[in-house]
């Protein structure tokens, strides 16, 4: 996820490419940039690793002159933090430059192809590639627009491009699929962005694209057209009602809610790795010993990972960072695999775990959302989840991430020790690329608000759930002490006849997180436990009263957690708090 920005009209264009880049600083912020066209055709190209102020006070935009230009804040998926790698980025004769929101999937199969034909990359971007691409089929077309038809019809993934070039200095080209992009409509001049909040100061009038969706904005025209048809398509002229807080939550009244609603594409993305976790799988197949390292949510995650290894009968383990660092660490040694979880890459306790176990000569492989953070340098090898910036303290779309990328490590390396045959593998992971699809109908059950409703004042709360979902109950118990102040308690169900079943009553309320599978019976009888106490019981899975729909049961994690983190959300509203900012909480623990 990044901020895109886009201008043409007759105001001073780099002073207002970095204004709007501000606005949408939210989406991304390790570096800066813009390039603009003066009035003798030449495109200048500043940029730099850092913040936008940070890059703004450098460049001095107000000292630049020019009615055309775009810009981009970057959040990096491709390539670490960087002047190099900050957008935008041009051709081989920079004459071409592109900005870029979303992920090619296919840009090293592209990248591999232009260079043979003798194209020069700068960077470690997937971004890059597009703007060789469009060089590439400019030599053969007649117009710009054309050559980008060319370039969407070869880019596989998700984008929202703008394309300068001095070709046609007075217009600024755009595409979209699955990646925001809006177009502001003003008098004698136009504003692009990923997002509203960059232009609402200017106008309240937006176009807004469609997939495929791909034309040209001049300041006083705008062109769309649809890749499907090549022709052009009459968009509606949308109002846009709220203020600019309220945009940059896109409608929703808090980041959290906006953040679960990403879900379905933070799953899409942490799949978009596999390439990443085959290569990290096959190395970890020759180890004798897997362990799985993280702090609080992330070290769920990893539970799930075990547990996946465990089914198919490969030894592994789970550690909190905290207590790996000072214990466990001193067993590590080179038949040792060791996989860091971490949203920020920034955890000092999960930095000090891998440290050690590195002396101790162990493999280390991180599965990390920030590209370029500590944890990424210390590693061997990293898989990113691509999950964006997540702005609220309580971590729901980066979970999606890191659970889904733990269950597709430990199936490659379950094939890769032939432990799970060819069938069953193929089948697990195409219910994986369902997994999105099914994330969204999650978060769309109304019936979640209600059981909210019905809860909110319990003061009590015990999260159950067996095996692989073990996890699931952790992680929903924690996210409802994080943001609602409440007890609330994770625990596996076969253990509530050891200790918890005695604080069970009327002033209890019971998630029993359930499954498909020899243990569904298992947890039924749980159930019935705990209603015998007394307490109220919500079952959470498929044909539940938390429903999901179905799917493999060993990726039942993925989906169960969905409604836990709704309901966690709604129960901290209805008791009139901040889900985004819980007391006593930061989003990254840079100290012990």
């Amino acid at each position: 996820m990044c901020g895109i920005s886009g201008y043409v009209g007759n105001g001073n264009a780099p002073e207002i490419l970095f204004d709007m880049l501000k606005k949408l600083e939210y989406r991304g912020y390790d570096s800066a940039g813009i390039a603009y066209i003066t009035g003798d055709g030449t495109i200048h190209l500043p940029k730099d690793k850092g913040k936008v102020d940070e890059v703004r006070r450098k460049l001095r935009p107000e000292r630049l002159k020019s009615t055309i230009g775009v810009g981009h804040t970057r959040w990096a998926t491709h390539g670490a933090p960087s002047q190099v790698n900050a957008h935008p980025h041009a051709d081989c004769s920079g004459e071409i430059v592109v900005a870029h929101n979303g992920i090619i999937e296919n840009y090293v199969d592209l990248k591999s192809e232009l260079s043979e034909l003798g194209h020069k990359f700068k960077s470690e971007t997937d971004t890059e590639v597009i703007a060789h691409l469009v060089e590439h089929y400019m030599a053969s077309e007649k117009s710009v627009l054309s050559a980008l038809e060319k370039t969407l019809e070869r880019l596989k993934g998700s984008f929202a491009i703008t394309v300068i070039t001095s070709r046609e200095p007075d217009k600024i080209f755009i595409a979209r699929n699955e990646s925001p992009m809006l177009v502001g409509l003003g008098v004698g001049e136009n504003f692009i962005a990923s997002d509203a909040p960059a232009f609402l100061s200017k106008t309240k009038k937006a176009l807004i694209l469609e997939d495929m969706d791909y034309g040209f904005v001049s300041k006083k025209t705008v062109v769309i057209k649809n890749l499907s048809t090549r022709k052009e398509v009459k968009k509606k002229v949308h109002k846009i009602t709220w203020g600019a807080s309220e945009a940059e939550k896109e409608g929703f009244q808090h980041f959290m809610l906006k953040e679960i609603h990403e879900e379905p594409n933070a799953a899409r993305n942490a799949l978009s790795a596999e390439k990443e976790l085959e290569e990290i799988a096959g190395k970890l197949a020759k180890k004798t010993r897997i362990c799985f390292v993280a702090c609080g949510t992330a070290y769920h995650a990893g539970l799930v990972g075990k547990y996946i290894l465990e089914n198919y009968g490969i030894p592994a383990e789970a550690f909190v960072a905290s207590e790996f660092r000072y214990s466990t660490v001193e067993t590590m040694d080179d038949k040792t695999g060791v996989v860091s979880i971490t949203q920020s890459g920034e955890t000092a306790d999960t930095i000090a775990a891998i440290k050690g176990a590195k002396k101790k000569d162990a493999y280390i492989a991180s599965i990390v959302n920030v590209v370029g953070s500590s944890v990424t340098r210390i590693s061997d090898d990293v898989a990113y989840i691509r999950a964006g910036p997540e702005i609220a303290v309580a971590s729901t779309k980066a979970y999606i991430g890191q659970v889904l990328s733990c269950t597709l490590l430990s199936l490659l390396v379950a094939r890769a020790k032939g432990r799970i045959s060819a069938h069953e593998f193929e089948h697990l992971k195409s219910e994986l690329k369902n997994i999105p699809r099914k994330i969204k109908e999650a978060v769309e059950n109304r019936r979640i608000n209600e059981i909210a409703e019905e809860n909110a004042s319990t003061k009590k709360f015990f999260f159950i759930g067996r095996n692989i979902n073990y996890p699931t109950a952790l992680e929903g118990a924690l996210k409802l002490k994080e943001i609602s102040y409440v007890h609330a308690e994770g625990y596996p169900a076969g253990e509530l006849k050891h200790g918890p079943i005695a604080i069970l009553d009327q002033d209890t309320t019971v998630l029993a997180i359930t499954a498909e599978g020899k243990l569904r019976d298992k947890m039924h009888s749980n159930i019935q436990e705990a209603k015998a106490r007394g307490a109220k019981v919500i079952t959470v899975g498929f044909e539940c009263d938390l429903d999901v729909p179905k799917t493999d049961p060993l990726l039942s994690p993925i989906l169960n957690i969905v409604p836990l983190h709704m309901l966690a959300y709604y129960i901290s509203v209805l008791k009139g708090l901040d889900p985004d900012k819980p007391r006593n909480l930061a989003k990254s623990v840079t100290v012990e």
